[in-house]
């Protein structure tokens, strides 16, 4: 302006500046609930146990045979008895309980190998899904996932590994 007040305007974000990232906890519940995930954080064993409990009441699974388990110790903890079913189809359950090797930040997707879900195959499983796992399984993307999991079982890297997707 020749005369009168010019103030410039300035801009609401530099240019050179690199946005601010969520971190990754809060990316994963963004990309994975985006998708139709249910995502429950619990911060101690018992709230873990006590949710579990409810959740299971608010689906009207308190039949034990309900819901699978493949593994002993996650059975064990949360009372469910472990299937020795060796094969076929886990349709016929109402859900299963899983670990899982890492939680996948960037796409909201879980990574399995057998030791989660043995020899069997992601569309073999029973529709509804509880991973249960820690904050230190959090992973930017699968490509780290996969480094750390090659770290972690050295020559001995498992089979059967999938990405486990929330359908909506």
């Amino acid at each position: 302006k020749f005369f009168g007040n010019y103030t410039r305007k300035k801009p609401d974000k530099s240019l050179y500046l690199q946005s601010k990232e969520d971190p990754l906890d809060i990316t994963f519940v963004k990309n994975f609930t985006s998708k139709g995930g249910l995502f429950l954080f619990c911060e101690s064993a018992k709230s873990t146990l006590d949710n579990f409990k409810k959740i299971c009441i608010e689906n009207n699974w308190e039949d034990p045979t309900a819901i699978l388990c493949l593994d002993e110790s996650l059975g064990s903890y949360f009372d469910i008895k472990l299937s020795n079913q060796s094969l076929g189809n886990l349709k016929s359950f109402k859900a299963v309980v899983l670990y899982c090797e890492y939680i996948i930040s960037n796409t909201g997707k879980i990574l399995l190998s057998e030791h989660q879900i043995k020899h069997f195959k992601i569309p073999n499983l029973p529709e509804t899904v509880i991973i249960v796992a820690k904050s230190n399984q959090l992973v930017k993307d699968v490509s780290h996932g996969m480094t750390l999991l090659k770290n972690k079982y050295g020559k001995e890297i498992p089979t059967n590994i999938s990405t486990l997707n929330v359908k909506s």
